[in-house]
């Protein structure tokens, strides 16, 4: 699945590109790693807290792994867990 039933792009604010701008200009090497060049603008705490404060520029694949394990944990949280019904003791099965 990819970005097709996300509303994300919807959800950022008016001048988003001139923001991305910025941050990409104050944070021209990843955040995370540190090594590459940061080419993508990440949401510290997921939301929609567009404020300087909570965003930092990064790399796609630091990038990609932090949106798929947030993506990861969030269909994990929707999940319902599956359970059996208890068995009774072979003892009692009279």
């Amino acid at each position: 699945m990819g970005w097709e039933t996300s509303d994300r792009a919807a959800r950022l604010p008016p001048g988003w590109s001139r923001v991305r701008v910025q941050i990409l200009a104050r944070d021209p090497v990843c955040r995370v790693c540190r090594r590459r060049p940061a080419t993508e603008v990440d949401h510290i705490q997921r939301g929609d807290d567009h404020r300087p404060e909570n965003l930092r520029g990064v790399c796609s694949p630091c990038h990609a792994s932090k949106s798929g394990r947030e993506g990861g944990q969030a269909a994990a949280a929707r999940r319902v867990p599956a359970r059996r019904p208890p068995e009774k003791h072979p003892g009692y099965l009279r």
